[in-house]
């Protein structure tokens, strides 16, 4: 800046005058050089990006989740073949998954073009993180941006376990900031509390930059470093054993009392959250950009573009996502249950295939899904239909059905490396919110099948869709005691070859009459309808199976 302003006054100086600013120029480029200056002090350049560029914009306006990071790199493809080579990240998002925020951060930094972030209108989180990755950041008139500390939904993290998650995040956001020439402690104070945030400014080169409380306190009141930590607890030695959230990150024993304060940017109470004239005010954007066309002239690019996701794109993220594959779930079983009890009425068993069909093929739209996973499901399905049908009970081919059923819909969703089998460990947190989505819609599931099969002739809506028991088949229980299996077995009433008729259609569990008694039965496979006459043929302890006498 000093040289560019030193040509300027040349041309009008005279000689004698420029052999003084001569001299003037020169002790300033000493000065900037000089050896007992902290690098610190030197004030960088900004990042300049290429002129009549051809920008292409990408907008992320969901939650940050993987299908995010595959259309990321589909649309940058795209927009590579229309001849791209500056790619601009519009964000409007709540936040998201750490590990996929940091698998995004990692792609951009490998891109071989430079990027910008335009927060349009909000950058929460997981969405900051992301945005530091890029070489500068932009925001709308009406913007807001940080707040990045991580949380585990439904408890609070124990202090290890806090430890643990921000690591990653510190890294990743360090290494951006000294990649891009961000102010680190803006982002520490997004993530974690009690970091302070202070603008200083060198008393002879007038660099401005922000720092946290312990480099403040060597930089602006003079502390030495060892006075620092003693003030701070930084080691925490001492009788509280309270540390401080901060280190002494920048500052040097060159920078003692070199720096003057600007202000008290914030004070560490909450987490940092930034509107768009805070953000500019202190450096962390470049500029306020309103729409695309100031931010073509802003960039001075030849043209600029915007790479949407496509519809099958933008259907295969809605459907993908966990709590619309919950609901598709939760159709699934509740349709398939009413099917199962009212064979031909036709539309829950058509919801249930619907759901099954969307739940098992949307992943594979966004390239996501392997065939493996729909063999994997159908073999956990054949395994329970031979548990039901086959061995009636509840063992060991049911719970191995059921567990793989589960695996294939929670694992559908999650990405594999190449010619692997299982997630790489950096998603486990991807697959553990995909089991809960699951775990979740099971459970919504069997409760509603429960009050279902518990209201099927109390409510209107459903008095047709499960048979009632002695009454359907006209026949008269007042006089005849309901038992369980377990009692009528107890009781020494029940043998093998006694002879009943069925109170209640078996498909294939249900109820017949057997000796006067109404008891629990199970057939050998087949669906045995109300009114027919039944054999006992095995007693296996509360377990009672019959087949038509």
């Amino acid at each position: 800046m000093l040289p560019g302003a030193v040509v300027l006054l040349a041309t009008v100086a005279s000689p004698a005058q420029s052999k003084s600013t001569e001299a003037e120029v020169a002790s300033a480029e000493q000065l900037l050089t000089d050896a007992t200056l902290s690098p610190l002090a030197r004030v960088p350049e900004p990042y300049k990006f290429p002129k009549d560029s051809q920008v292409a914009i990408i907008r992320i306006d969901s939650q940050i989740y993987e299908f995010v990071l595959k259309s990321m790199q589909r649309r940058v493809e795209r927009a590579k073949e229309q001849g791209a080579n500056l790619i601009v990240f519009e964000f409007d998002t709540p936040g998201g998954g750490v590990l996929t925020a940091l698998d995004i951060c990692h792609y951009i930094k490998t891109l071989d073009m430079p990027t910008v972030a335009w927060i349009n209108p909000r950058a929460y989180s997981a969405g900051i993180i992301i945005s530091a990755a890029c070489k500068a950041i932009v925001m709308t008139p009406v913007s807001v941006t940080g707040d990045s500390a991580p949380i585990m939904l439904g408890r609070d993290l124990s202090p290890t376990e806090r430890a643990k998650a921000l690591s990653p995040i510190l890294a990743e956001v360090r290494d951006s900031a000294q990649r891009n020439g961000y102010d680190n402690v803006l982002f520490h104070a997004m993530c974690e509390l009690g970091v302070e945030v202070y603008q200083v400014e060198h008393e002879q080169t007038g660099r401005r930059m922000l720092v946290n409380q312990a480099d403040y306190m060597m930089m602006v009141t003079g502390k030495t470093r060892a006075q620092v930590e003693e003030t701070l607890n930084l080691k925490g030695e001492d009788a509280t054993n309270k540390k401080s959230p901060v280190i002494i990150e920048v500052a040097t024993d060159a920078d003692i009392s070199q720096w003057k304060l600007v202000k008290h940017v914030h004070g560490g109470s909450t987490l940092l959250t930034m509107t768009q004239t805070e953000a500019l005010d202190i450096g962390l954007s470049r500029a306020m950009i309103k729409n695309d066309v100031e931010l073509k002239d802003w960039l001075g690019a030849a043209s600029v573009v915007r790479i949407d996701q496509s519809w099958s794109e933008d259907l295969a993220g809605w459907l993908t996502h966990p709590v619309v594959r919950g609901v598709l779930i939760l159709g699934l079983m509740v349709g398939a249950y009413m099917e199962f009890q009212s064979p031909g009425l036709g539309l829950p068993g058509a919801v249930a295939a619907g759901c099954l069909v969307v739940v098992l093929g949307s992943p594979f739209l966004i390239d996501l899904s392997k065939w493996w996973h729909v063999a994997v499901f159908f073999i956990g399905f054949a395994l329970l239909v031979v548990e039901v049908f086959v061995t009636p009970g509840f063992g060991v081919f049911g719970i191995t059905g059921l567990l793989l059923m589960f695996a294939s819909l929670v694992l559908a969703v999650v990405p594999t490396d190449p010619g692997k089998f299982l997630p790489p460990a950096r998603l486990w947190d991807d697959v553990a919110q995909q089991a809960v989505a699951v775990m979740v819609a099971g459970g919504i599931g069997i409760i509603s099948i429960m009050l279902m099969f518990t209201c099927s002739g109390k409510l209107p809506m459903f008095n047709k869709l499960v048979l009632q028991t002695r009454q359907q088949a006209g026949m008269s229980t007042s006089a005849k005691p309901s038992v369980s299996g377990s009692e009528a077995v107890g009781s020494g009433g029940v043998t093998v070859g006694a002879t009943g008729s069925v109170v209640a259609q078996l498909r294939p569990s249900g109820r017949a009459e057997v000796d006067g008694r109404l008891i629990d039965v199970v057939s050998i496979g087949d669906w045995i309808e109300a009114g027919q006459q039944v054999r006992v043929v095995e007693v296996h302890g509360n377990r009672i199976v019959v087949e038509p006498a």
